[in-house]
């Protein structure tokens, strides 16, 4: 079934409209799919949406805690996180405004805006400010760099252990990252700079099966020098567990 979806999805979105209200995994949301793969998937496909990876998440915040959706894109990780029966906290970071509107937008329609904070910034090794270079075809693909281009729209950029310390979050208890390469910017500080007690028990993070960037190869080491181990790979990402 989900190759029969998948061979569909092409023509389907040739039909697609700008926009479009759907009831997905109970929530009612408006999704854009022109020009965001991540959009299409949940439109299109939401049962094979990331499950793996959405069940260990709500396994791991079944008691509550602080959920990190680093690199939120439309917020699919935190509209399923906010969704759940638990008190959790959900602190969204997604650089493209017009992204962090839409998730705002739904957020609101799903009375969750409460329980999410939408944070309209990136994280990186320093403070300051980066540009933002976005997918010409796919929004999923936009990426932070710090040299100007064309189009490119200045963002703030906090690193994960300012942004904790500035939230007074004490421990996360998962977190997601897909920030396209960026990772190891991301996560370094907090491995340097905050105490092993804070860091999540788990982290979901894009990392291709065959490793073919460097950047997905510096990104495995960096989690299992930290003492991450790999507890299951699924299509396009890993789930890592932080060994006791």
């Amino acid at each position: 079934m989900r190759r029969l979806v998948l061979w569909l999805r092409k023509p389907l979105k040739r039909v697609l409209s700008d926009w479009t209200d759907v009831t997905v995994w109970g929530l009612r949301l408006r999704l854009f799919p022109k020009g965001n793969l991540s959009e299409q998937r949940v439109l299109l496909m939401p049962q094979y949406f990331d499950r793996a990876e959405r069940l260990a998440l709500a396994n791991e915040l079944a008691g509550g805690g602080v959920f990190l959706d680093i690199g939120a894109n439309i917020g699919s990780y935190s509209l399923w996180a906010a969704s759940l029966d638990t008190d959790v906290r959900v602190e969204a970071f997604e650089p493209d405004t017009e992204l962090c509107d839409r998730l705002r937008f739904n957020l609101k329609t799903n009375k969750l805006d409460e329980r999410v904070q939408v944070n309209n910034m990136a994280l990186g090794c320093a403070a300051g400010t980066m540009f933002l270079s976005r997918g010409e075809i796919n929004r999923g693909q936009n990426q932070v760099v710090e040299t100007s281009a064309a189009g490119a729209a200045e963002v703030r950029v906090e690193t994960l252990p300012g942004f904790l310390r500035g939230a007074g979050i004490k421990q996360i208890t998962a977190l997601k990252i897909d920030v396209e390469g960026h990772e190891v910017a991301v996560l370094q500080p907090m491995f340097d700079e905050v105490p092993r007690s804070v860091w999540p028990p788990l982290i979901v993070c894009e990392i291709e099966k065959k490793y073919r960037s460097a950047s997905d190869l510096a990104v495995w080491q960096l989690l299992v020098d930290a003492g991450y181990v790999m507890e299951k790979r699924v299509r396009i990402n890993a789930l890592f567990r932080l060994m006791s």
